[in-house]
């Protein structure tokens, strides 16, 4: 059943709802004069990848990890040329998977310009909406909302006080009720602006000052650009696995978590941490009590 075509609607609806790209080829939250470029034909093209990605992902029977350590993803010749790819054996609007990308700062999950648009501003990037996604999506460790007082940072990220966003945002840590929250969050999102808002690699921001993708987190852990993400993320695996299994479960079911799920969840956990792949993963889902027997009322 995993090999049906019809099982791109995973892709589309499980995978796009939980990790943000959800009806990304409607997405208006980039500022078209602020990036002429981005297109509806790119639009579409950033859709399709995330798209390709995950029904690849399903109907291959791929290991779940590879959604964050892949080093291939899906590209026509006009997204590879956005992305700055070369060599991609394609010609016009046909997607083809690309394999080896990991030099060229692409593959998998963190690579993707719908996701990097989506946790983006209107005019720039935002540290703050990737660390939250990160925290939120990935490692499914929500933060609280920030206080209602809170401020805010400015629309763009060329600044006429001469300030980058990294230091507006560490004076905005100064008050002790964003400390908490900022150290969480900060460190993992400022790994992902050598993105800029429609994916694209940059080593500078537009005023020509370079960019500093690392952060320290408060157990004092460094985490520097995606490559030092994706090492941190190895390391909070478990954490992962956890977060897929409890979303895969509940787009099964279609409810909330309920406490005699756990040993469930624990199963599939643990499966992932021993190598399951994403079949392995349904089958635990299709045979459990849960998704077998109806609760009686």
């Amino acid at each position: 059943m995993l090999r049906d075509t019809k099982a791109r609607r995973l892709a589309t609806e499980f995978f796009g709802q939980w990790l943000g790209f959800y009806r990304f080829d409607q997405f208006q939250g980039i500022d078209a004069g602020r990036f002429p470029e981005f297109t509806d034909k790119l639009r579409a093209a950033l859709y399709e990848e995330a798209v390709a990605f995950f029904e690849h992902l399903v109907r291959e029977d791929r290991p779940v990890d590879e959604v964050l350590f892949a080093d291939y993803t899906f590209l026509n010749r006009p997204l590879a040329e956005h992305y700055g790819v070369v060599a991609v054996a394609t010609n016009g609007d046909d997607f083809v998977k690309v394999d080896s990308l990991a030099d060229q700062h692409r593959g998998g999950l963190l690579g993707m310009g719908a996701v990097l648009a989506a946790t983006s501003a209107p005019r720039r990037t935002s540290a703050v909406k990737r660390g939250d996604w990160v925290l939120r999506r990935i490692l499914g460790t929500p933060v609280p909302p920030p206080p209602a007082n809170v401020g805010s940072i400015p629309a763009d990220d060329v600044l006429t006080d001469g300030l980058t966003v990294r230091q507006r945002l560490a004076a905005h840590r100064k008050n002790t009720s964003c400390a908490n929250c900022h150290a969480r969050i900060d460190p993992l999102g400022f790994a992902l602006e050598p993105y800029d808002p429609l994916g694209r690699w940059r080593d500078a921001y537009g005023d020509g000052k370079p960019i500093d993708p690392s952060g320290t987190l408060r157990d004092g852990t460094t985490v520097s650009g995606p490559e030092g993400l994706r090492d941190y993320l190895r390391r909070e695996g478990s954490k992962f696995h956890h977060t897929v299994s409890v979303k895969l479960l509940g787009y099964a079911l279609g409810r909330a978590g309920m406490v005699s799920d756990r040993p469930l969840i624990e199963q599939m956990t643990d499966g992932l941490a021993r190598g399951d792949r994403f079949g392995d993963l349904v089958v635990r889902v299709v045979t459990s009590e849960q998704f077998r027997d109806q609760r009686s009322q």
